[in-house]
């Protein structure tokens, strides 16, 4: 499966990046970088980094939207600061290979690639649907051309994790997840519903360590800063939760989530600003959008991403003693 990803670079797209270009069933083909987690700068940054010490100097990036559709700037919050560090790349130094990052736009270039690939390719979005938002805007025949597209967003029986309604890549830019959902773009969503379900903890980290590549050191960093902070988070969570590499997983092995066939609609007012939540206009419609994700095989999934994770680490550079 050719496979495009659209990331906020923070702690956990690096590692659902670092997971798909270990599975065997995904070609990544490049990827696009947006705000989120951090600015988009900052986000093609960390993502130029990971690629350069995972060996794979040979996927490109392109940069995507720098703000949600109706502001004109954007600065992630002290809460994404705090759980993905002050640069969304834990305590890891960067050093990107800037020559990676193409000048073509994002939303043009993933225009493109429906239009080459067809149903052979999928694009999963990791952070703010905003780049989702603009290719619809401004290629329309897009919807009838790609195969398919996942999306880590929304929660539907669960509280939000940016307010007590809302899921943070909705509620960064609801007016962006209110057009996508009432695009007619069937979607695959993977939220918090089921990845707050997977989650890694302290002795699989210290398993992956044992790799004693450059990758692992930096990669193990990463969850390492990730999980000291779910540590301490009032949920009192078992270990990380693996939201972006679920979505990653479910795009590629659509048999690790049961799903509930959904017209979806994002709030856009009030407290419940971001909320996802069932469309009571279309409730009847026979026409299901939208595929939200209800329940995850966890043992198979982590063992999927263990595996997967191991291969990519395994073939970099080995570190020095």
């Amino acid at each position: 499966m050719k496979l495009i990803l659209d990331l906020d670079t923070g702690i956990d797209d690096a590692l659902a990046l670092s997971y798909a270009l270990g599975d065997p069933a995904a070609e990544v083909i490049g990827v696009t970088c947006t705000y989120g987690n951090v600015v988009r700068e900052q986000a093609l940054e960390n993502t130029a980094t990971l690629l350069k010490v995972l060996g794979r100097t040979d996927i490109p990036l392109f940069a995507g939207p720098v703000h949600p559709l109706n502001q004109t700037a954007f600065a992630p919050t002290p809460m994404c600061r705090v759980v993905h560090g002050e640069h969304g790349f834990g305590n890891a130094p960067t050093d990107p290979d800037g020559m990676l990052i193409q000048p073509q736009r994002a939303v043009d270039w993933i225009a493109e690639a429906a239009d080459r690939y067809g149903s052979e390719l999928t694009l999963l979005t990791a952070g703010p649907l905003t780049t989702l938002a603009e290719v619809l805007r401004c290629h329309p025949d897009f919807k009838n051309k790609i195969g398919k597209v996942v999306c880590m967003a929304g929660a539907l029986t669960v509280a939000g994790n940016e307010t007590p309604f809302a899921e943070a890549n909705v509620r960064v830019d609801p007016e962006a997840a209110a057009e996508v959902l009432s695009s007619g773009l069937p979607l695959v969503l993977v939220g918090l519903d089921v990845t707050l379900k997977t989650l890694y903890d302290q002795a699989q980290i210290d398993n992956l360590r044992q790799l004693k590549t450059k990758a692992s050191d930096l990669v193990c960093g990463l969850m390492q800063f990730y999980l000291d902070y779910y540590k301490t988070d009032r949920r009192r969570l078992a270990g990380c939760p693996l939201h972006d590499p679920l979505a990653a997983a479910a795009a590629l092995h659509p048999e690790l989530i049961t799903t509930l066939p959904v017209n979806l609609k994002a709030d856009l007012e009030g407290a419940g600003r971001g909320r996802t939540t069932a469309d009571l206009s279309r409730l009847n419609d026979p026409q299901k959008d939208h595929h939200m994700a209800i329940d995850v095989d966890v043992q198979r999934f982590l063992k999927l991403f263990t595996a997967s994770l191991t291969r990519t680490l395994s073939r970099c550079e080995k570190a020095e003693s």
